[in-house]
């Protein structure tokens, strides 16, 4: 397994978890998407640094030395730029879709990160991951609790709950918060000062009060699920009797709160949450997606453009749409086939199964470190299985998973005399330095990190332009905004997301011909754009050019079949130019779909008004 020496190691371990810090926290109001694309930003710069930094140790004698769990993450990052590559449109496919970028290239950052703290960590050091952890804890308690008072700096825009820290939304903010509970009882139970310990208490109930008013429950089973494993591990090591009569107590309670999560049993007024069953039409889709696309999917981020294709048709919720899965696993299956899912999938069970065997070999504290690593880092993967893989949360599963690793590994080898710190000591290195201690590491992150920061800043500069455009902060003429426009379109790389931002802009000045000139590029660059066919069947009936507006509505029947709506705006269509037939049958097929629905009682009255 490749090690860094002790002095890389050191400033590795800082630098991942500086980036898991940053990323969780990251947030530029001065942006059209004020979370994801400053998380973006600052996850894959800071990656590509810590890439800088430890490249030179994959020598062709240090890829020799690579364990099984480093070629996995590895395995993944390269399936991931493969499938971003033959994904339809490759922007989405590396940046990401709006308000998610959850692209090739943050996946790519997490394996650099995954693989930096597998390389970087040791048994020595866990504890590292443990503060860095609590300080993030620390960081968005500290938020929450201001935000729940009213006293947020920043004016958000809120739409599901009013404690959304700087992730965006209270499930993000919920799910954080109670994985950074964990390393908060971790350190209740490794603590051997008593006022660290109750300091750790008094800290962990102001977390708990700001998880409970996030009012969303993924962070609060992630939570339960950490305390379950890491009280049921500390009775184990008392006294194994004690732990099996806790597994079992557990085991028994567990019962009526996975029966409430279900709307079943005397808890499900307090753990049902309806957003739980609406997911099943996006699981279904997944499949779906799966099924038709085994091998690559249907494309990086592409599951929004596909999901009408492969949504059922008796859906939890008619008429809803999606970008995304709602499921790690179902996501990657969908969009990346086996190309991605497998690779996925081999990592997470080397990562367990390496895991567990070392848990089962060590005894202490050392027992108790790599259980409470592993906590957290299943219950991420837990969360990922009902939510999207937020940048600022995601982070985390990787960097745990590559802690996780490193210390499984080291605590399944055979004990060799540490090597002496030579700075401690005092004595002269003699030699050659280690390379990775030599100026190449530095002068190649610098390069990456340079050549990554060109398409970033390209990505930043657009954002900011748009929110300009928006409010039009620089009161601008009418020439002076048109030109502005032109020149937010020209910026590198030219995309159909920045496009279709422009296109919408156009329709809130009321310019629809301006608006049908940024949508022919989105469609031309993206002919399963159904957003792009929306806002252009809108943007003509804007100017009551109705017979152009069937068009685009037509061609949504194919990429969205069973959405009723458009068929009823289709409809109206229809009539407005005098076309009776057309209407007649578009209103029997809504009919035939969804019987006295409320389309389908709305299309009868317009075609009998």
């Amino acid at each position: 397994m490749i090690r860094l020496d002790i002095e890389q190691a050191s400033k590795t371990r800082w630098m991942v978890l500086i980036a898991g810090l940053a990323t969780t926290s990251m947030i530029w109001t001065s942006l059209a998407d004020p979370i994801n694309i400053p998380k973006m930003f600052i996850l894959v710069v800071l990656s590509t640094w810590v890439l800088g930094t430890i490249a030179l140790s994959f020598s062709p004698g240090g890829i020799r030395k690579l364990a099984i769990g480093q070629w996995a993450i590895l395995a993944f990052a390269l399936g991931m730029i493969l499938a971003a590559v033959l994904t339809d449109v490759r922007y989405t496919a590396f940046f990401g879709t709006p308000q998610r970028n959850d692209g090739a290239i943050s996946y790519v950052a997490f394996a650099i990160l995954a693989i930096a703290a597998s390389m970087s960590f040791d048994i020595a050091h866990v504890f590292q991951l443990r503060n860095g952890l609590i300080a993030v804890g620390v960081f968005l308690t500290f938020y929450g609790l201001l935000q729940n008072t009213g006293n947020d700096p920043f004016k958000w825009v809120l739409e599901y709950g009013p404690i959304i820290g700087t992730l965006g939304n209270p499930d993000f903010m919920s799910a954080t918060i109670g994985v950074c509970s964990i390393a908060t009882v971790w350190m209740i139970l490794s603590a051997k000062e008593l006022l660290h310990r109750s300091g750790a208490i008094v800290f962990l109930l102001l977390e708990l009060f700001v998880l409970r008013r996030t009012g969303s429950l993924q962070g609060l089973l992630a939570f339960a699920f950490g305390l379950v494993v890491l009280a049921l591990a500390k009775l184990w090591q008392l006294n194994a009797r004690y732990g099996l009569i806790g597994a079992v107590v557990v085991g028994v309670c567990a019962i009526p709160v996975f029966l409430g999560l279900d709307n079943k049993g005397p808890l499900a007024s307090y753990l049902f949450r309806s957003s739980l069953r609406n997911r099943q039409d996006y699981w279904h889709a997944a499949i779906g997606m799966f099924k038709a696309h085994p091998l690559i999917g249907v494309g990086l981020e592409r599951f929004g453009e596909n999901y009408g294709l492969y949504a059922p048709q008796v859906q939890v919720v008619q008429g809803q749409t999606t970008n995304n899965a709602h499921n790690v696993f179902l996501q990657l299956l969908a969009t990346g086939g086996l190309l991605v899912i497998l690779p996925y999938l081999f990592l997470i069970a080397v990562i367990l199964l390496i895991s567990i065997e070392a848990i089962k070999k060590t005894k202490g504290q050392t027992q108790m470190d790599l259980i409470a690593v592993a906590a957290i880092w299943v219950a991420l993967l837990l969360v990922s299985l009902i939510s999207i893989d937020n940048l600022g949360v995601a982070v985390w599963l990787w960097i745990s998973g590559g802690v996780l690793y490193a210390i499984a590994h080291e605590s399944l080898q055979e004990k060799e005399p540490k090597p002496k710190d030579v700075r401690k000591s005092g004595k002269k290195v003699r030699g050659p330095l280690p390379s990775n201690a030599s100026y190449g590491g530095p002068i190649l992150a610098l390069v990456l990190t340079v050549l990554m920061l060109i398409p970033m800043i390209s990505i930043w500069r657009t954002s900011a332009a748009v929110l300009d455009l928006l409010g039009n902060r620089s009161h601008l003429s009418s020439a002076q905004y048109l030109e502005k426009m032109n020149a937010v379109a020209g910026i590198q790389p030219k995309n159909s997301q920045t496009d279709y931002a422009l296109a919408d802009i156009s329709m809130r000045i009321n310019n629809p011909q301006l608006a049908w000139k940024y949508l022919k590029i989105v469609i031309e660059k993206d002919p399963k754009s159904n957003y792009g066919r929306q806002l252009a069947a809108f943007t003509y009936e804007s100017q009551n050019k109705f017979q152009l507006a069937i068009t685009p509505r037509v061609q949504l029947l194919t990429l969205d079949p069973w959405n009723t709506s458009n068929m009823v705006m289709l409809v109206k269509d229809y009539l407005k130019v005098k076309d009776m037939s057309s209407a007649t049958a578009i209103t029997s097929k809504i009919s035939q779909l969804y019987p006295n629905s409320a389309d389908a009682v709305k299309a009868a009255a317009l075609l009998k008004g």
